[in-house]
């Protein structure tokens, strides 16, 4: 057979798998597999399989998939998503929790020059096995203080090599892997999520936290403009029946209503009164002693 047949059939066979993983899941994501090697991807699949399924496909046959299955709404929106190297994953969870999930299950990978440090990048003291040598100089070069010991290199304490945010040098790189050291996470970065419409990266990637305080100072506010309207709810009525009782006593402390729920405070209220009245009384009129 051709090798223009074989590669159109396997083009074929590939968009069919696509249309078959479309109608499959009402749920996709688009993913940037940059910075992502085969066998970390290989992990993440593995990782996740029972709650979805990530396929990597050239971007012209997903569109073609994509068309032909033609259930999708804007199709034209999600080509600013097909360019570069993707993955595609699809799923029956959320686009959120997609992102969430990926997010907190990145893959510890090798440093590479270029890199940016996610943290603090620490090399602890102790035997490195290395054999002294040229490779002595990247050690001074990342200021790590060392000792040559029964034939080794030993670093005499812990460092910090590479500070949050700092870009990671040729050598550096190269002395991190040489220390079997992987500080840089990697994982599936969304691009956008489909659950009946196109949701963008930055809607995504919601900060837990924040999100977390915003929907309890919203539920702080719904119930304090619930007390405040007399709004009577499965989580104000109590409070409210509470303040309505509260306000019933002092009215009827006020109006002097003897009624066994404010008789004490009635008395004790009229005999603070009658002192108050005889102070004043003693205080005009010398003669009248109480």
């Amino acid at each position: 057979m051709p090798a223009s047949n074989v590669i159109a059939n396997e083009k074929a066979e590939s968009v069919k798998r696509l249309q078959e993983l479309f109608q499959k899941y009402p749920i996709f994501a688009i993913a940037d597999l940059k910075g992502l090697k085969a066998n970390q991807l290989q992990v993440l699949k593995k990782k996740f399989k029972d709650d979805l399924e990530i396929h990597v496909a050239k971007n012209t046959l997903v569109k073609r998939a994509l068309k032909e299955v033609g259930s999708f709404k804007d199709l034209e929106g999600l080509d600013q998503y097909l360019k570069g190297s993707n993955a595609f994953v699809f799923s029956r969870k959320n686009p959120f929790f997609l992102y969430l999930m990926f997010e907190k299950n990145k893959v510890e990978s090798a440093a590479s020059p270029g890199d940016i440090a996610p943290n603090d990048i620490t090399v602890s003291a102790g035997n490195t096995g290395l054999q002294p040598g040229p490779i002595l100089s990247k050690f001074g070069s990342a200021k790590l203080q060392t000792k040559i010991q029964d034939g080794t290199i030993w670093i005499a304490k812990d460092t910090v090599v590479a500070e949050k945010g700092m870009q990671i040098s040729a050598d550096l790189a190269d002395l991190l892997g040489k220390l079997g050291l992987k500080p840089i996470m990697v994982g599936l970065k969304l691009k956008m999520g489909y659950d009946g419409g196109i949701i963008p990266y930055d809607i995504l990637a919601i900060d837990i936290e924040t999100y977390r305080s915003n929907v309890a100072d919203a539920a702080r506010s719904a119930v304090n403009l619930a007390i405040n309207a007399v709004f009577p709810t499965r989580e104000t009525s109590a409070i409210l029946i509470m303040k309505a009782f509260g306000e019933a006593k002092s009215v009827a402390v006020s109006a002097g209503v003897p009624i066994p729920e404010v008789l004490g405070e009635i008395l004790s209220l009229a005999e603070i009164r009658g002192k108050a009245l005889a102070k004043a009384v003693s205080e005009r009129s010398k003669e009248i002693k109480f």
